[in-house]
């Protein structure tokens, strides 16, 4: 049973029930700094598109789906949330 997002707050972002809780009510992607668009000359600077990429708090961000299209081939995706991960894995 996921619990009501609205009683999480940030004291709780190491509580996995709470990540399921927000993802299961805000079916929506999210990116937490800024889409890859915007990072990408600084990803493109610093990491080669061969480079084996760990994404650790994934999430739901599109951020990963983005950098494969640029040319990325491994990425690795973790997250405390379940429910992130199988959304992911649907995708």
């Amino acid at each position: 049973m996921y619990r009501d997002v609205s009683s999480c707050n940030t004291y709780d972002y190491g509580d996995a029930l709470c990540w399921d809780a927000r993802y299961v009510q805000e079916n929506a992607s999210f990116d937490w700094y800024q889409r890859y668009s915007s990072l990408r000359p600084s990803v493109r600077r610093y990491i080669p598109t061969s480079s084996r990429v760990l994404m650790i708090g994934c999430g739901n961000s599109l951020m990963s789906e983005d950098m494969v299209k640029d040319g990325y081939e491994d990425i690795m995706n973790i997250d405390i949330s379940s429910v992130a991960i199988e959304m992911m894995k649907k995708q």
